[in-house]
């Protein structure tokens, strides 16, 4: 038997395939942003700032009353001033936090002067009758009108007074015929001999002559304390 020889088969080709190339895409970050010059504005308001402060030392030193919040209003007006110049011309954004901290700081200082001048009482005190005022005023704190140097006779004068918080003291001549309408809407009164108090209190009416009885000129008060208390003497 004959054994015919085949050839071998054909040899079997697998394509490799190469792993695929990952594309990256390089995002170029944009170029850093070019700074204007810096703004003098705020260098020139904190120079005048400087300037004004002086100059209002050199006031104080002078002798002129000035508050002490007058230092912190001052600068926070320059600072105004500046951040309004700054809105159109100019950088300082920086003054923002300048005048946000000078403004708490005028705050405080506001409220600690009122409390401070709420406990020294006002003291209205006239030498002549030309001096004496028709109405007197004060929304908070004590107040005294002292009438004791003044000569009435021959005259008739009304005088109203208001004190919002606070206690109020009149002192009298001792010869004035005086007629008084007072009224006292929380607190008390004592009005020479006479004393009420309470809440809600309504008006009274009262006349003294004196220890020397009718003469001696005629004085019409009209005083209203919202609360405290109320003191007319003479």
């Amino acid at each position: 038997m004959q054994v015919r020889d085949y050839p071998p088969p054909p040899a079997t080709f697998t394509p490799v395939l190469a792993p695929p190339v990952m594309r990256t895409r390089q995002w170029s970050s944009p170029p850093p942003r070019a700074d204007g010059p810096r703004s003098r504005l705020g260098r020139l308001v904190l120079s005048t700032v400087a300037l004004a402060l002086g100059v209002l030392g050199l006031v104080d030193l002078a002798g002129a009353p000035i508050a002490g919040t007058a230092y912190l209003a001052v600068p926070l007006t320059v600072v105004g001033v500046g951040l309004v110049v700054g809105a159109w011309y100019g950088r300082a954004r920086g003054l923002i936090a300048l005048g946000a901290a000078l403004s708490i700081l005028l705050g405080a200082g506001a409220a600690t002067e009122n409390v401070a001048a709420a406990d020294q009482p006002v003291r209205w005190r006239p030498t002549s009758i030309e001096q004496l005022d028709r109405n007197y005023t004060i929304d908070l704190g004590s107040a005294v009108l002292d009438l004791s140097a003044l000569d009435f006779t021959g005259r008739s004068e009304a005088v109203e007074i208001h004190v919002g918080v606070g206690d109020l003291t009149v002192i009298v001549p001792p010869n004035v015929d005086v007629r008084m309408q007072v009224r006292v809407d929380v607190g008390n009164a004592t009005v020479f001999s006479t004393r009420w108090g309470g809440i809600g209190q309504s008006e009274r009416t009262l006349t003294d002559e004196g220890t020397d009885g009718p003469g001696g000129g005629e004085l019409t008060l009209q005083a209203t304390v919202d609360v405290g208390d109320v003191e007319v003497r003479r």
